[in-house]
Order: C-alpha cells, then sequence, then structure tokens
C-alpha cells in the first residue's frame, strides 16, 4: 500500500453508484449534476495522459483525493482512496484494465474497461479539467481515432457510435441556433453596437457566454470561429474595471468600433 493509500470502509456503497451491473455508467448517477461522456484513447496500461485527466478532473472540483477500484463483471472490488493528486498519480501508472477512478465528490469517473479507450464523465465543472477539448471535440477526435485504431482494437467503432457528436461545426452566424451559447455571443454583439450596454456589462457577459459554450462542446469553425476569437482578442486589451485600466487599453467606443467594424467585414455574419 502506498503512501496516502487507504481501503474505503463505508464509502464502498456511494462509489457503487458510478457504476452499473452492466458495467457502464448509470443514468441516474449521469442525470445528477446533468454529466457527459467523453470518449478518449487510450494503451493497454494506465499512463500519464489518462492520469493528468483524473488529476485535473480533481483540480476543477478542488477535490484532493481519488477513489480508485477494479471491475470485476460490472462489479467494484477492492475499492480505495488516495490521497495526494500528485503521489497518486505516480502510483496509479502501469495499472492493467479495467479499472475505475473518480474524485472522492463522485462529480465525475473515468472508467477504463479495456485497452484502446476509456471513458471520462462528469459535470461541466469535472469535464473541464479532465477533458479541456470539450465534448464534441472530444467525440469528433474520438471518432477519427476509432477509424485509425479499429483494426486493433475493434470495440472502438461501436464506442464511437454510441457517443456521437452532438452539434454540428457551426460556421455563420445565420445557422447558430437560437438558445446556444454562441448564440448570446453574437447577441451580445449586437447590442453593444447598437449601444444598449456599457462595455464592461457587455465584457462581463460575453466571456461568461464563451465560457459556457466552450464547456458546453458547442463547436465552431471558420469564419465564425475567427471573428469569435477577434472579440475575445479585443476584450483581453480591455479593462472591465475602469480603475484598473492601463495605457494603451482600449477605451469603451474602440472597443465598441472593433466590435462594429468585425460584424461589418467578417464573412460569419453575411
Amino acid at each position: 500500500m502506498v503512501t496516502g493509500e487507504s481501503f474505503l470502509n463505508g464509502d464502498e456503497g456511494s462509489f457503487s453508484e458510478v457504476l452499473s451491473s452492466r458495467g457502464e455508467f448509470p443514468e441516474d448517477w449521469l442525470s445528477r449534476g446533468s454529466k457527459s461522456i467523453v470518449p478518449v484513447a487510450a494503451g493497454k496500461q494506465m499512463d500519464q495522459a489518462l492520469l493528468q485527466r483524473i488529476v485535473k478532473g480533481c483540480q476543477s472540483q478542488r477535490v484532493d483525493d481519488i477513489l480508485i477500484a477494479a471491475v470485476e463483471e460490472g462489479l467494484i472490488k477492492r475499492p480505495r482512496r488516495l490521497s495526494g493528486l500528485g503521489s497518486a498519480a505516480v502510483s496509479l501508472e502501469g495499472g492493467s484494465p479495467p479499472i475505475l477512478l473518480a474524485p472522492s465528490d463522485l462529480s465525475g469517473a473515468i472508467l477504463f474497461p479495456q485497452p484502446g479507450y476509456a471513458l471520462v464523465a462528469g459535470t461541466s465543472q469535472f469535464l473541464l479539467g479532465a477533458a479541456p477539448e470539450g465534448i464534441d471535440a472530444g467525440r469528433a477526435r474520438f471518432a477519427r481515432y476509432a477509424r485509425a485504431a479499429g483494426r486493433k482494437y475493434p470495440a472502438l467503432q461501436g464506442v464511437a457510435k454510441s457517443l456521437p457528436v452532438r452539434h454540428f461545426a457551426w460556421s455563420r452566424v445565420k445557422d447558430l441556433p437560437a438558445g446556444t451559447s454562441a448564440y448570446r455571443q453574437v447577441e451580445l454583439m449586437r447590442a453593444f453596437v447598437a449601444g444598449n450596454s456599457t462595455a464592461s456589462d457587455f465584457a462581463r457577459a460575453w466571456l461568461d457566454a464563451r465560457r459556457l459554450s466552450q464547456n458546453s462542446g458547442e463547436r465552431l469553425r471558420a469564419p465564425i470561429v475567427t471573428a469569435l476569437d477577434h472579440v475575445f482578442s479585443l476584450l483581453e486589451d480591455f479593462a472591465i474595471d475602469p480603475t484598473l485600466q492601463e495605457p494603451g487599453d482600449l477605451t469603451d467606443s474602440e472597443l465598441r468600433q472593433g466590435v462594429h467594424d468585425l460584424m461589418e467585414q467578417s464573412k460569419a455574419f453575411e
């Protein structure tokens, strides 16, 4: 037993909620906190790339302990708690599947069922660290990986089909569905240019919408992704708090003009 490791006494029941008898993430657990699943590539054993996902997910949740267990016929066996994220990651390297990992608050989990892939599941906050590529971008990447490595790992194609991309990659404003966070970003830009919001209010709301768009896995491509990235660059040169404005920062009117010019010139708004 490594330093900081202890067997679970009394926590097995809650940890078992993460896995169904079929060895899958159960719907009732996924529904609590609106959890999503992102499939990711894996090798034959637990490596640092996979371990860093659980470490970063724990850090996003501000959780210091990792729960780990072997999985046998859909049942959690020998559950343990590892304290200290750094030492835990080192001690787990080289482990063979099937393995289940989770932060101690059960806000997410990583199931490594067999060589070739793993399933990362959790709340949007957990996935912000554990799957920073985003839900749809991660699923799209896995689909490409499944096509490339399908002969070596036959199970990949079935996993990819069961977890398809949820959104198309939108390229123009007219394609954005109402209610998406990307649509909200555009609406905020229009209101700001029309003079219906202050520069500071626009900046705060727009950055919040951008963060929600990324966390939700909304997929964008050129020219709209280029346009929104340009707005983000403008905001990097703008002080939301006027008392923190430095020489060279954009003024309110310069920010408004910059957003206006972008909307006039970008093909995304045609």
